[in-house]
């Protein structure tokens, strides 16, 4: 069987991306998977994945890119696979280096890594653009000598034409499998807001709790953060996937009102898809990526994510009309099942692997 690698310094065991979707269908599609982790965990094999780890767990980003990533590209150089899939920043120097060891290298770019680094709070300002330059050029002085980079949404895959040999756009939609369609009448059910996903200033906590404040409603946010209760809002702390799906299933509308900065206004946040995919209509930032997707296929309302009353004013008409705000919902469902899902990506990620090894 021909041998593939994945390496990450920086993601989880089971990052959802990495794990869940694009190793799966990749063993699933015949090749002997390996998956080489930066935690403390034992290594293992799940779901026919080879997963191994290195213990270089540390709060110091210095540490992590200095050291873990030399760490995590050791234990992967182990493997001597035929193909590696790197997936941080940190690791490009070593994705080189496999490259001139006679391997085949993928770079996956998650995020449009030179205009992240000008949002980035813990760099001061002033170094900010400074440092945003010098990382593109030595991306770029990188990437042109791998194999293939993987982008995870049409607007990276733009930033890397002209600098890489192959491009390939695999976005990050939801698998069908994993989130559960509801179809029990919004009139029947209790006045729910729910947000899935990372809480903070920047993804809209403070305009999501001053839109609700005092409507007949609840805003459920679930991520990592203490539980507790505020006004109309509960955070859960972390939900599973079940729990998840258990609260899709309990909301009328979901809410992706995140600040219009570098890392966001290109994005495509694997939650509006998931609303989607639930049956969820969504108030959302009038972002234009984001719009189109919206308008194109009727699924939710745009507004102003920087004006609470025009994020308020979206959820009370949600609330209002629950017939309108389910049909809403089955829209984003059909779009889902058509084309926003995983399994139409993973199609283009395994004919690039077969175009660069052969089949499987």
């Amino acid at each position: 069987m021909i041998k593939i690698c994945h390496i990450t310094s920086a993601h989880p065991r089971y990052d959802v991306r990495i794990f869940e979707k694009e190793c799966v269908s990749l063993c699933e599609s015949g090749y002997e998977v390996f998956l080489i982790v930066n935690d403390l965990l034992e290594a293992e094999d799940c779901r026919g994945i080879n997963i191994s780890s290195v213990p270089c767990k540390t709060q110091s980003r210095l540490k992590r890119f200095a050291y873990a990533a030399k760490k995590v590209y050791e234990k992967a150089a182990e493997v001597d696979a035929d193909l590696y899939h790197v997936h941080d920043p940190e690791l490009l120097p070593y994705g080189l280096k496999l490259k001139r060891n006679g391997k085949k290298v993928i770079f996956d770019s998650h995020e449009d890594v030179p205009s992240q680094i000008l949002d980035k709070g813990w760099i001061p300002a002033f170094l900010r653009r400074i440092i945003s330059g010098l990382y593109k050029r030595y991306e770029s002085h990188v990437v042109k000598r791998l194999d293939a980079v993987v982008a995870a949404t049409p607007h990276i895959a733009e930033k890397f034409k002209g600098r890489a040999k192959i491009v390939e756009v695999v976005n990050n939609y939801p698998k069908l499998d994993d989130i559960l369609f509801h179809d029990k009448p919004f009139a029947e059910r209790e006045k729910i807001l729910c947000y899935a996903g990372g809480i903070s200033e920047q993804r809209g906590e403070k305009v999501m709790l001053e839109a609700v404040e005092g409507l007949d409603a609840t805003l459920i946010l679930a991520g990592d953060h203490e539980k507790h209760r505020t006004g109309q809002a509960v955070y859960t702390g972390k939900l599973n996937r079940e729990q998840v799906n258990e609260l899709y299933g309990r909301s009328v509308a979901g809410m992706v009102t995140l600040l219009p900065t570098a890392s966001y206004i290109y994005s495509q946040p694997i939650k509006m898809f998931e609303y989607m995919a639930a049956g969820l209509p969504f108030v959302a930032s009038d972002f234009p990526l984001w719009k189109s997707i919206v308008e194109e296929n009727g699924c939710g309302i745009c507004v102003d994510c920087g004006k609470a009353d025009e994020v308020r004013a979206a959820v009370v008409e949600l609330l209002e009309d629950p017939c309108r705000a389910q049909e809403m919902g089955r829209n984003g469902r059909r779009a889902v099942e058509t084309r926003y899902n995983w399994n139409v990506e993973e199609k283009k990620l395994v004919s690039l692997y077969r175009d660069l090894l052969g089949k499987g």
